[in-house]
């Protein structure tokens, strides 16, 4: 039996999830002062008090570690976004939709923080940045290669993601309900009337 269908069969048991989850810290604590390229399989299991046996029953080695850490962050982020059904045409909806975004970096502080640091070919960003624009209407699709305005869902995206690693590394201090209302008025009050002015000015011009 393959470690991918071993892991499927346990992935559900509590001791398998404390393993992994010590694994995964030990990792996170490594990170902070390690290249991934520079850390074994023995320093990460003794650091997380696992044998090296265990370790290759869930991971063929570090790097394949990685890519299901990134894999599982995305699921999360999949799961979440896709129960999602809001407006994206009022402050309100906006708000609930980045709030929720919020809420699972903040249950996942670890794991999002890894993200932001070890992600360095921004593999699972462009992963994440194709799921939101999904739900958030990509204005790249409404106006054409000769109209600034094409812009306005990247200008925000970016935005948001720039925001959002600020507040983690600041500690997180601002509830999510308000930065998500930040985000919202961000994205309704700014983004969103510089389209519509470009959509007039469009109009006019023709």
């Amino acid at each position: 039996m393959s470690n991918e269908n071993k892991r499927r069969l346990n992935h559900t048991d509590r001791r398998v999830k404390r393993t992994t989850k010590a694994l995964k810290d030990a990792l996170f604590e490594l990170l902070e002062t390690k290249n991934i390229n520079q850390i074994t399989v023995t320093e990460l299991t003794t650091l997380a008090d696992v044998n090296r046996a265990t370790f290759y029953f869930y991971y063929n080695d570090i790097h394949d570690m990685l890519r299901q850490i990134q894999n599982e962050a995305y699921q999360t982020f999949e799961k979440t976004l896709g129960e999602s059904k809001v407006s994206f045409t009022t402050v309100e909806g906006f708000a609930e939709y980045a709030n929720k975004v919020l809420i699972v970096c903040k249950e996942n502080e670890s794991l999002c923080r890894f993200i932001i640091n070890h992600d360095a070919d921004n593999h699972l960003y462009q992963q994440l940045r194709y799921l939101m624009l999904k739900s958030i209407p990509d204005t790249r699709t409404v106006f054409d290669e000769t109209n600034p305005a094409r812009y306005s869902t990247s200008f925000v995206l970016t935005a948001v993601t720039g925001v959002l690693i600020d507040w983690m590394n600041d500690g997180m201090q601002i509830p999510t309900e308000e930065l998500a209302l930040f985000f919202a008025n961000l994205y309704i009050n700014g983004a969103t009337k510089t389209k519509d002015l470009y959509i007039n000015h469009q109009s006019i011009k023709k």
